[in-house]
Parts: C-alpha cells; sequence; structure tokens
C-alpha cells in the first residue's frame, strides 16, 4: 500500500468468490473491494471505525454510483486507488475510486458519501474541523465531473415486480444494521430472470436512506423505464423507503 498526492492506493488478488455466473466481478464484488480500500485507508489514518467507537462514533454510507469499464476474472492482480473529495459542507465527505488491471486498463470508477453518527444519540455529527488534514489533503478530481451525487427519487412508472424479506443476522453489518451491500443482493431478487442471468449491467447507483435492522421485513418494488431498473425498497407498512437503486 502506499499514499501519494492524497492518493491511497493497494493491490488485490481476485478470487473465485467475487465472481459470478459470468466468471467475472461482480458488481457487489467491485463495491466490497472498494469498501475495503476505503477502510484501509482510514485504519492508515487512524480514523477508521476502531478509532471513532472510542467516541461513541462510526462511520456510515449514504450514497454509492458506480460504473463497471471492464471486468477481471478470479487470479488476477487489480489495483485500486481512493481519495478524500474536497467539498464545502460540514455534514458529509465524498470518496472517490478507480480500479485498474495488472495491464493498467481502468475497469472501473466510483464515487461514494459518507458521514459520521453518533450511535448513541443516532444522529449525524459534523466532520472534524481538520477531515481533509487527517487523510493528508483531499482532492478536487471527481471520476464522474460532479460536484455531488445525484439524488434518487421514486418511480411514478408501474411497479413490474415485487419482493418480500425478513431480515435475518448474516444481513447485519458492525452498526447492527443491514450491511449495504446487501441492498444490492435484495435489488437483484427483483429482477427479472433474463436481466439476471445476461450480462451484469455496468452502472449501479444506490441511495441509502433509512437503516434497517434485524427482524424487520421489508418490501422491494421494481419499475423499469427506458432501459433503467429502479428499486425502491421500503418497510412492510410502506410507509418508510429505505433505499433506491438504479442499474442500467
Amino acid at each position: 500500500m502506499k499514499l501519494e498526492n492524497s492518493i491511497f492506493e493497494e493491490s488485490y488478488l481476485t478470487g473465485f468468490s467475487q465472481t459470478g455466473i459470468h466468471q467475472v466481478l461482480t458488481n457487489y464484488s467491485f463495491l466490497s473491494m472498494m469498501e475495503t480500500i476505503a477502510g484501509s485507508h482510514s485504519g492508515y489514518c487512524k480514523y477508521s471505525f476502531k478509532e471513532l467507537a472510542k467516541e461513541n462514533k462510526t462511520w456510515v454510507l449514504l450514497n454509492w454510483k458506480l460504473q463497471v469499464l471492464k471486468r477481471p476474472s478470479a487470479d488476477e492482480k487489480v489495483t485500486l486507488q481512493t481519495w478524500g473529495r474536497t467539498q464545502s459542507t460540514k455534514v458529509y465527505a465524498l470518496r472517490d475510486f478507480k480500479m485498474f488491471n495488472e495491464a493498467g486498463e481502468l475497469c472501473a470508477i466510483a464515487s461514494s458519501k459518507w458521514c459520521i453518527v453518533d450511535y448513541v444519540s443516532g444522529k449525524i455529527t459534523k466532520l472534524p474541523e481538520n477531515i481533509a488534514e487527517i487523510y493528508h489533503g483531499f482532492r478536487d478530481e471527481s471520476v464522474f465531473n460532479i460536484s455531488d451525487l445525484p439524488k434518487l427519487v421514486e418511480q411514478k412508472s408501474d411497479i413490474v415486480n415485487t419482493d418480500e424479506y425478513k431480515i435475518r443476522r448474516l444481513d447485519l453489518d458492525i452498526n447492527k444494521h443491514v450491511h449495504n451491500l446487501n441492498y444490492l443482493n435484495y435489488a437483484y431478487e427483483v429482477l427479472p430472470e433474463e436481466i439476471y442471468d445476461g450480462q451484469e449491467l455496468n452502472n449501479v447507483e444506490i441511495s441509502f436512506k433509512k437503516e434497517i435492522k434485524y427482524g424487520d421485513s421489508i418490501k422491494s418494488f421494481l419499475y423499469v423505464e427506458d432501459g433503467v431498473y429502479t428499486i425502491v425498497i421500503k418497510n412492510k407498512e410502506e410507509n418508510i423507503v429505505h433505499s433506491i437503486i438504479k442499474l442500467y
């Protein structure tokens, strides 16, 4: 691993557990590896979940945006880069990613939005004034050339498919909420079979709106419009939106 010009870089060897039915890296695996290097970067800078826990605080993910350009297979060496992005808000931080294969080809880009939550009060807290300094500097570079991640909204078209699910312990993360990547799994459950079995869609956007806890029952609703598959995840009573996912 190395940290240079505010970019944290680390290399990984892909495995078969990270590939899907087409024997190439899945969207879940791309995001999982990016989440891993984000944690490594925070650990390197002494501002990880471990350090925040001493203050009864934790990092919480608000948004993902991923674009896949090339899918590595198993047993390939890939290099990931990540950095914090300059922003004006004091409430959340942006983090971008790039993945390269061993030939130096760009395989994927992604952007994410994070905030810090006090898990005693359950409220979002302000970022430290020196957050950029903690991470050895933020950068202006945005992989999508955008200042912020787009807001996702519910679709108004007809519902194409639905699914219901009761949250199990295996769905939970360190905060005892549903782990952010499991929302993508729930979204895939309502996709038409021919779409799920086909080549995986290369663009993913996820907005996390309300945490889901152990024992909760959720409903997923699929909308399709102009080749975009939008999945809205709600509570059992359908009066709370937990997440909106776009696949295209």
